[in-house]
């Protein structure tokens, strides 16, 4: 590999790690609305594939260590991820700890970003020949079916048995895969990104034409500014070792990897809260759980978005479950001027110690900006989001994007079938769906489809 690809990577990585912080600390984003769009974006601007790959693992450990500053500190959640750490952070802060939990879960985030990004890169290497196996088609009911479709599948499935609203969830896979076939008709070919783009907004959208109707509106209007209490937080060392008791650190440096394999196919939402809720339950004392749970959980995040990203990418080549088919979708899809899906590009252009050396590179440099930064500054900083940036101008920006991203995927149809798309997927996620269910269906839908056909 050019070494100017490195330097490159490098950039890339820092710059990410300092705009995802920002976002990650703004309330109520959404991973797949602000990671996916943006690693689309640069992969249809004509961006390596390799130097966005490096872009989205910076954006992945900022992220991750940014939505934690204000649930620490306020009990607000930045990200999706981080709302599972709302209750025990809040336990925290009556006992007046919110210092020590930010610490704690710092910590836990950068030793399990180190530890994961390697073991990840390990096992890969070693599943190589499972993932030739799994890209092998066999006649199913006289339809070809690829071995990994069946892992699609049984993610799906339990994901939807997870979700809220199970029933609905359950309904809405056969469903969603005739309604994404019947647009893809419509369109006369196989549209990905504007339909994947669809869903990452869906709730936005759905919020936003609710708004639209005034018996509607009345319901959502708010009168005033929210005041938010900051907790105050001492000086936090920057070495990681000293704010995790023993305990906390095993627990780590288990379930991290283990969370970052079956990323593969399982939620990463789902895993965060079954995890930590156990680790809770092994507690007596109700403050001992919340800080144990809470700092295995940061650990979690991000073992689960940095395996549901790399394996699928490096094994498997096809989203497999909830990460890979959600933020990091983009890589599985066929980008028009590149002529492949940018992960076949990545294999086959560069080697695997190639790849591997770029992604521990990235992370490194996502790690040095995003942990001292965080750790020095992060009452700062979040202080200045939340009264400088306005999340609504970042959301229209997103919205923005996607509707450039339709047109350019299917024209006037494409904006319209996008807006169908993320209308059904804003309501049913309203209803307690978890759209990781309609983003594997997605990928899926032609398989689904074929079966339901020849039943």
């Amino acid at each position: 590999m050019d070494p100017a690809l490195f330097l490159q990577a490098a950039i890339l990585s820092a710059i990410s790690a300092v705009i995802y912080i920002i976002i990650g600390i703004l309330p109520g984003t959404d991973e797949t609305a602000t990671m996916a769009p943006i690693a689309l974006a640069l992969l249809m601007a004509g961006l390596n594939p390799v130097l966005v790959l490096a872009w989205f693992m910076g954006s992945i450990v900022a992220f991750k260590i940014g939505d934690a500053v204000p649930v620490a500190l306020a009990g607000i959640p930045g990200g999706v991820m981080a709302v599972p750490q709302v209750p025990d952070a809040l336990v925290a802060k009556e006992h007046g700890l919110a210092d020590v939990l930010l610490r704690k879960g710092n910590a836990a985030a950068l030793i399990s970003a180190t530890i994961v990004t390697l073991f990840v890169l390990g096992v890969s290497i070693a599943l190589m020949p499972v993932g030739a196996w799994l890209n092998t088609y066999d006649l199913v009911l006289g339809v070809k079916v690829a071995r990994w479709f069946w892992l699609i599948l049984i993610g799906v499935i339990f994901l939807s048995l997870t979700s809220k609203n199970k029933w609905l969830a359950i309904a809405m896979i056969p469903a969603f895969a005739i309604l994404v076939q019947g647009i893809r008709g419509v369109y006369g070919k196989t549209v990905s990104v504007s339909l994947f783009l669809g869903i990452t907004v869906g709730p936005l959208m759905f919020e936003l034409f609710s708004a639209l109707n005034k018996d509607l509106r009345k319901s959502m209007e708010r009168r005033g500014f929210k005041e938010i209490k900051l907790a105050k937080v001492g000086k936090i060392k920057l070495n990681p070792f000293a704010h995790l008791t023993k305990e906390e650190l095993i627990h780590t440096i288990i379930w991290s990897p283990i969370s970052s394999i079956l990323a593969t196919v399982m939620s990463p939402v789902g895993l965060t809260i079954l995890i930590g809720d156990t680790l809770r339950e092994t507690k007596k004392e109700k403050l001992q759980g919340s800080l144990l749970a809470y700092t295995v959980r940061e650990g979690i995040k991000l073992g689960t978005y940095i395996g549901g990203t790399l394996i699928p990418l490096l094994v498997i080549g096809a989203a497999t479950g909830p990460m890979s088919a959600g933020p990091a979708a983009p890589f599985f899809q066929n980008i028009p001027n590149i002529g492949m899906p940018p992960y076949k590009y990545i294999i086959e252009k560069y080697s695997y110690w190639d790849i591997s050396a770029l992604v521990i590179l990235s992370v490194a440099v996502a790690l040095l900006v995003a942990y001292p930064l965080i750790v020095k500054y992060s009452r700062n900083i979040t202080l200045l989001v939340f009264r400088r940036i306005s999340a609504e101008s970042l959301y229209g920006l997103f919205i923005a994007i996607v509707l450039l991203l339709a047109y350019y995927d299917a024209g006037i149809p494409g904006i319209f079938g996008m807006l169908l798309v993320a209308l059904l997927s804003g309501a049913v996620s309203r209803l307690g769906v978890s759209l990781g269910v309609l983003f594997m269906v997605l990928v899926g839908a032609p398989t689904i489809t074929a079966l339901l056909a020849a039943l």
